[in-house]
């Protein structure tokens, strides 16, 4: 009886622990990363905004980010998962521009 009642208490802190993470993230972004390894994004740093990709030669990628061209690593451009584009940075009070771009998320012809 004893070890069930620490059981259920361990399973009942991972969800917490689970939902506290999710909750703070909380986005498909979660589980991609950029060029450094850096996760994406997370809920409040990802904007939905016009994303054109305009060349992907493998290792770069030449992209229209509100109308901006910018060139950011390939690793850090993903397909969206919800068919809207988004540019994921540090903060979304500057435009996007090749260094302040984490990630950028496309829709294959959206």
């Amino acid at each position: 009886m004893r070890t069930r009642l620490l059981c259920y208490g361990i399973g009942t802190l991972i969800g917490m622990l689970g939902t506290a993470v999710y909750a703070q993230h909380g986005g498909f972004w979660d589980k991609y990363t950029d060029a450094h390894g850096t996760r994406c994004c997370g809920k409040n740093d990802c904007r939905a905004v016009p994303v054109s990709i305009l060349a992907h030669d493998g290792v770069r990628v030449d992209a229209l980010v509100l109308g901006i061209r910018v060139t950011v690593p390939a690793q850090s451009v993903h397909r969206s998962e919800d068919e809207t584009t988004y540019w994921c940075g540090p903060t979304q009070k500057l435009l996007p521009t090749s260094e302040n771009i984490r990630c950028l998320f496309y829709v294959i012809g959206g």
